[in-house]
This record gives structure tokens, sequence and C-alpha cells, in this order.
């Protein structure tokens, strides 16, 4: 099986936190947002991108020399991924010094980063779509950072602005995580019974999966939990706790890195060399 493999871990679930946040940002501020939300929103998406990009430096064998990868766009999901998460940098940039200017277009400016951050989140999924490994190479892959993108995202909104968003926009973000959740768990499903049946590598990786204890906390902090929280909110439609929003988000955040790590070791371990 696969190792721990920290610095992935720590740079794609930042990484899709960061850019859910900013994606959230563009799909609500179709009605305004809150000026002050909407910079401190910014700001948290900010930071853990850029903690989400030195993560990835440290699992770089070289990363005096991480320039050289954009010379392999053509051929190369690591060189794409590389790309695009700097391009997203950039536009985070932009998006900052929009948001600071009176009539800065900052919606403008959250979607380009949002697409350019979706992009390399698409990246860094196809990178594990390998046929030799049968726990990755699948459209489950790029769906589970997908669904962590909206996840974190949308939390993570939620508890910045649950003094300032309004019925109709916490609504949304609220709709947004239960459905990331439910999805989740469904297309888990789905993805160990594909596993089973394709074959005795998928069922290996299945066992191994099914008798982790950290599968197991997985279970209860990325589904069980959060959909038992989610559910009496959403249906009563009762006023948002703060603290019983940022005790969802912890939860889930836990189980999205027990899921990242359970990715990780569930498959022989890829050794991105490219750079060494």
């Amino acid at each position: 099986m696969g190792t721990w493999e920290w610095p992935l871990i720590i740079f794609t679930v930042l990484g899709e936190a960061a850019i859910g946040i900013l994606l959230a940002l563009w799909w609500l501020d179709r009605n305004p947002l809150d000026s002050i939300l909407y910079k401190k929103a910014t700001l948290t998406s900010g930071i853990l991108l850029a903690l989400a990009l030195i993560a990835s430096l440290a699992h770089l064998g070289h990363p005096e020399a991480a320039y050289r990868a954009i010379s392999h766009l053509g051929s190369s999901w690591l060189s794409r991924e590389i790309l695009f998460f700097l391009l997203t940098a950039a536009a985070w940039i932009y998006l900052f010094f929009q948001i600071r200017q009176p009539n800065g277009n900052r919606r403008l400016a959250a979607g380009i980063a949002s697409l350019l951050g979706l992009l390399g989140i698409l990246s860094s999924a196809m990178i594990y779509v390998l046929p030799r490994v049968p726990a990755w190479d699948s459209a489950q892959t790029p769906l589970f950072f997908l669904l962590t993108t909206g996840l974190l995202g949308a939390l993570i909104l939620l508890v910045l602005g649950h003094k300032t968003l309004t019925p109709a926009q916490t609504s949304t973000l609220m709709s947004w995580s239960a459905a990331c959740t439910v999805v989740s768990l469904l297309s888990y499903g789905l993805y160990l019974s594909m596993l089973n049946a394709g074959g005795p590598e998928g069922m290996s990786t299945v066992q191994f999966i099914s008798s982790s204890p950290l599968f197991w906390v997985r279970v209860v902090a990325n589904w069980l939990a959060p959909m038992f929280l989610l559910y009496p909110i959403i249906k009563n439609k009762k006023a948002i706790n703060s603290n019983l929003i940022l005790t969802i988000l912890v939860i889930s955040g836990l189980g999205e890195l027990l899921g990242r790590s359970l990715f990780y070791l569930s498959a022989v371990g890829i050794h991105i060399t490219a750079l060494k």
C-alpha cells in the first residue's frame, strides 16, 4: 500500500478549501456581499492558498527547480497543476487589489481566480488517474477533489459570514454543504463497489480501506456527523449558530484530511520525480 504523503495531503486539501472560498464568493456576489466579509474571506483564501503552495514545495526533490516543470505542459499534468496554481495565485493578487478599490470589479476577479483554481484542482486530480493504480484510475478521483472544494469553501464562508450573510445566501451555502456531503457519501459507496468488482487489486484495496480505523473515523467525521448536524438546521430553517457551524467545519475538515490520507495510503505510492 501507499505511504503518508503529508505535504500532498496539506497541499491538496488547503488548496481546494482556498479555491472553494473564491468560488463561493463569486457565486454569492450576484447579490452583493458585505464588503468586510468579502475582504475577510479573500484574505482567508489567500492564506490557505499560500500554505498549500508552501506545503507542495516540501514534496519536491529540488524545489528551486520547480520552474522547469512548466516546460512539460503538453505531456505532464504535474506541469499543468503548477502552472494553474501559480496563475491562481496571480489572480488572487489581482482580486486583492480589486477589493481595495471602491469600484473594483471584484466579481470578475473572483471568477478568474476560481476558474484557474478549478483547472489547477482538476490537473492535480488527473496526476493520479493512472491505469496501474486501480484505487485512483476512475472519474471518482477528480470528483472527490471537487467535492472537497465545494464543501470546505461553503463551510468556511458560513463561519466567516454568520453575522452578515442574508438568509438566502446562508440557505445557499447550507444546501451546498449538505449536497456535497451526501454526494460524497454516495459516490464513495459506488467507488468501493466498483473497486471490489475490479479484480484482486481492487478487492485488496477495499479490504485495506474497510479494515482501517481511519476509514471508520472518516465515516463519522466526514458524513454522519455533518449530515446529523446540518439536517435540522436546513429542515427547520433555523438561524445559524456560529459555534455549531464552526463545529461542523472542524469535523468536516478532519474528515477531509482523513479521506485524503486514505487516498494516498490506498495504493502503491507515486513518487513524482520529474524535478529530481
